[in-house]
């Protein structure tokens, strides 16, 4: 009981209006928010729940939908009720940190694109972590976007084609763009290409 009150407490004094909020909200986004608030790691609320530590990653990461008899499990482990769970605000905190294995998924595949901040539905700043094998890239038809975006090559060398310039980066180097200028991007190297890419608003 002691538990749940901090675990309460540390989220907040939930309305109604937060409850209709926090509805929208992925499991994966809600059960990293209270694992978090009681303090233990993946790892530990797995064996608690009697569950693999990768089961509590893909949860969270939105990339597995547990079943409601593992979700109770895991809830049971932390401990919070399902009624208290599933009227969880956004979170709330200005500082979030991240491991790799934390980041959201949002494709799988020759281009992988993981995203900081997914918790934050208001945030006005989006920060993604994309890996293109290669030949991969963003497809043959380009990317328009109402805003700016910002890459750095963290690894290997793509090619980007943006109004109407064709341009080879490697490691260091980037690119910005402002407003509606179109773009596609391709992995031209022999290893994987690795790029931070920042965007504003936000896609997601």
């Amino acid at each position: 009981m002691a538990q749940t009150k901090k675990i309460r407490t540390a989220i907040g004094t939930k309305s109604r209006a937060r409850a209709e909020e926090a509805s929208e909200l992925a499991v994966g986004s809600r059960l990293k928010s209270v694992r978090e608030a009681a303090g233990l790691s993946q790892r530990e609320l797995a064996k608690r729940a009697g569950v693999t530590n990768a089961t509590v990653s893909m949860i969270e990461q939105e990339t597995h939908a547990p079943s409601l008899a593992s979700l109770h499990r895991l809830l049971a482990a932390i401990p919070i009720s399902l009624a208290d769970f599933f009227a969880l605000p956004v979170s709330q905190k200005n500082a979030l940190f991240y491991d790799a294995a934390d980041l959201a998924v949002v494709s799988r595949g020759a281009a992988d694109l993981r995203v900081l901040g997914s918790e934050r539905r208001e945030k006005k700043l989006q920060m993604f972590i994309e890996r293109y094998k290669p030949g991969a890239g963003t497809g043959e038809d380009p990317i328009v976007f109402d805003g700016e975006t910002a890459v750095v090559v963290v690894q290997g060398t793509i090619e980007v084609e943006a109004d109407g310039e064709i341009r080879r980066l490697t490691k260091g180097g980037g690119y910005q763009l402002f407003g509606r200028v179109p773009y596609r991007l391709r992995n031209i190297g022999k290893i994987d290409a690795i790029i931070a890419c920042a965007c504003t608003p936000p896609i997601i």
